[in-house]
């Protein structure tokens, strides 16, 4: 539980972080690429400034306009005031066909030169589209010469965000860099708050093995003393009963100190499995003949039902996965009223074992099912049913979590339950 809260309150934390210095960092870069825009729009305003002033004293268009397109990829196309074609870039695809959704896109706005006579003067920027979904910058320039007035279209195609790769891999390398960190900063931080609660669920969990452990002696002496009191040749029926109750309780108390003791060493880490070759078959049929008989005098029907070939061999701790099953099969028992049946279900799906254990019982409610791997938590409120202290469905839980499998509930289609057991087929070599 305290786990899932650490990893809950970590992920939370670093997530808020994150979101909002993500959010920052994409105002900052695309307010650092708008501005890298406005300045390539600013030079190209000054360089269509410069061609101006450099062809009204100068009649050598073509080699200017060329060393202009190598330099600054620009399209040009210059011409008369009667449209006669002096010179148009050959280097860009479609470059007729761009300047003249230049022109035509000129004509429709609404901006007028206002020329004075003898004068150049160059018109402002224009954003437009071509047919091929690309977008460019136009400017007019009209320029006045000794033999009249000449026109220049400058056309430069508008750069995207991947001639801005540059800065976008700087900000992101900066937004990696403080991602880490975050994290960094947020394990620190989660871990030093979550470190009470750790020391005290430790003393918890330490207190409860020891005193776990220090309970397994005395018990035995008591089971010793009740079984020696009850073969006494001088004890009646009366004490008989009353030792047999005892042996029972003692019995009860062994189990609930067993699941307390694995349930500690799982916490602590220290639990060590015993993986060896299990034949699946002879495991579910010793199973079902140590429980039919408890079905028989509850007045149970516990069948069973696997394929008709031979399961493979598995390769896991088969004691363990007896004690998963066996735990949902005495659960299965306890919650189902006479007459009633129970199946133990085996079968191979894709590589995995799945092993389901449906009952005709009492059922679970749906505000039960939250927190029925939970420790202690038992749905019978009233404690009706002694045998069981809460533990058996978290040991389980556990246990088949350690062995890489996972335990799914469902309601049983006419009332009771289903316990499904996947255990990943880990063949034995």
């Amino acid at each position: 539980m305290l786990k899932n809260l650490k990893r809950k309150l970590y992920l939370l934390f670093a997530g808020s972080i994150m979101f909002v210095f993500t959010i920052v960092f994409l105002l900052l870069a695309s307010e650092n690429i708008k501005t890298m825009q406005n300045a390539e729009l600013s030079f190209l305003n000054r360089q269509a400034t410069v061609l101006i002033l450099l062809f009204e004293n100068s009649t050598n268009y073509v080699e200017n306009l060329e060393l202009y397109e190598k330099k600054y990829d620009y399209a040009f196309r210059l011409f008369t005031e009667q449209n006669e074609l002096l010179y148009e870039s050959a280097d860009m695809e479609n470059t007729a066909e761009t300047i003249d959704i230049f022109l035509e896109t000129l004509k429709r706005t609404e901006y007028t030169d206002n020329i004075e006579s003898n004068h150049s003067s160059q018109g402002g920027t224009i954003t437009f589209s071509s047919k091929n979904g690309r977008t460019y910058y136009g400017i007019l320039c009209s320029i006045y010469t000794n033999a009249g007035y000449l026109n220049l279209a400058v056309v430069k195609e508008k750069s995207g965000i991947t001639a801005f790769s540059s800065t976008v891999i700087y900000y992101f390398l900066i937004w990696l860099i403080v991602l880490i960190a975050v994290l960094f900063v947020s394990f620190l931080i989660i871990r030093q708050a979550i470190k009470p609660a750790e020391k005290t669920m430790q003393s918890q969990k330490n207190f409860i093995a020891a005193v776990s452990h220090e309970l397994k002696t005395p018990l035995a002496v008591i089971l010793s003393a009740a079984d020696a009191i009850e073969a006494s040749p001088d004890c009646t029926e009366n004490i008989k009963n009353h030792a047999s109750l005892i042996d029972a309780e003692i019995s009860r108390m062994t189990r609930l100190i067993q699941d307390l003791l694995l349930l500690s060493s799982i916490d602590a880490g220290s639990w060590i499995f015993h993986r060896s070759e299990i034949n699946v078959d002879t495991l579910l049929i010793s199973l079902y003949d140590k429980f039919v008989n408890i079905c028989n005098r509850k007045s149970i029907d516990l069948q069973i039902n696997m394929p008709e070939e031979c399961f493979p061999s598995l390769f896991s701790d088969e004691d363990r996965l007896n004690q998963i099953i066996s735990i949902l099969l005495d659960n299965a028992i306890s919650y189902s009223p006479e007459r009633s049946v129970i199946l133990l279900d085996a079968s191979i799906q894709k590589n995995y074992l799945t092993i389901s254990i449906i009952d005709h019982g009492i059922g679970i409610n749906d505000e039960d099912k939250k927190h029925i791997f939970d420790r202690f938590y038992r749905g019978d409120k009233s404690r009706t049913q002694k045998e069981h202290y809460g533990l058996g469905l978290s040991v389980a839980n556990e246990l088949i979590s350690l062995l890489g499998g996972k335990i799914y509930l469902n309601d049983t289609h006419g009332g009771g339950c289903t316990f499904t057991i996947v255990i990943p087929w880990n063949i034995a070599e």
